[in-house]
């Protein structure tokens, strides 16, 4: 029988989803709806206490409305992973469907997208609310405004500054909160609006600093499992103006600013005032 075949049928429908997780393009796990762990080519999907339920797919022209919602166990591995760890990459998320006569008729039943958030839910449970990729093709690009300051991403394409070739190895000293106090600095460098990165089994936790007094950085977000003497590696900010710019990075040649747009709007204001 065909996978239409066993759908339609009242009999011998017995549908096993499985469900793969990916990071930065790469499996990071596999799970599978039935009760029991199930093996499809050549791979095992797992199964977790509390087991996997999906909401009803509606596939309409609306894109949000394509969404997909799981609800697993508090402890499932991808909601603590998002929940705890929010700036872990991008987590991918596909869905197959098979029935349990015939595995080798496997179906894409939601093609791909990616995990937005891990929503606690009143009977204590999470929420996975991924987004399907169709999405993420609609929005409109960025549209570059015109300033004195720079317009460019610290370490992006347009800064052409390498974040690599920045980044200071350090280690924690002491943890209050989102204030990490760090071993040492690199003197000179401003790391207000800086980066800082913690490797931890295999997962690289990134945080912004907001405000840096000494070795004292003030994170936007507290490390999650983060203990004295870990590593981290620490990375200047940069306040987008020319002379933070020139002076800490030389490199002015790709500073994304108008130093000569007029201090007066030609709109508003009258040039001879």
């Amino acid at each position: 029988m065909t996978y239409e075949a066993h759908e339609t049928s009242h009999q011998n429908g017995e549908p096993i989803e499985l469900y793969t997780f990916t990071r930065g393009g790469v499996v990071i796990s596999r799970y599978t709806s039935h009760d029991e762990a199930v093996t499809v080519g050549g791979y095992t999907y797992s199964t977790w206490p509390g087991g996997i339920k999906r909401a009803e797919v509606i596939v309409t022209t609306e894109q949000g409305r394509s969404s997909l919602r799981l609800t697993v166990a508090r402890d499932f591995p991808i909601a603590e992973l998002v929940h705890l760890r929010p700036r872990t990459g991008i987590i991918g998320v596909t869905v197959q469907r098979y029935h349990r006569a015939d595995a080798s008729d496997l179906i894409a039943f939601w093609p791909g997208g990616r995990v937005l958030m891990a929503k606690r839910t009143r009977t204590g449970m999470r929420e996975l609310i991924c987004e399907p990729r169709s999405v993420s093709y609609q929005r409109n690009g960025l549209t570059r405004k015109c300033g004195r300051n720079c317009q460019h991403t610290l370490y992006g394409p347009r800064c052409r500054l390498t974040q690599a070739d920045w980044g200071y190895a350090t280690t924690i000293a002491a943890i209050s909160g989102t204030t990490l106090t760090v071993a040492g600095v690199e003197p000179g460098m401003p790391y207000t609006g800086g980066i800082v990165e913690r490797a931890s089994g295999g997962i690289t936790d990134v945080a912004y600093i907001v405000e840096a007094s000494g070795t004292a950085l003030t994170l936007d977000i507290a490390f999650y499992g983060a203990a004295v003497s870990d590593a981290v590696t620490i990375y200047p900010g940069c306040d987008w103006t020319m002379s933070t710019c020139d002076t800490v990075f030389a490199n002015s040649a790709n500073y994304g600013g108008r130093l000569n747009i007029p201090s007066k709007n030609p709109v508003t204001e009258s040039a001879f005032n």
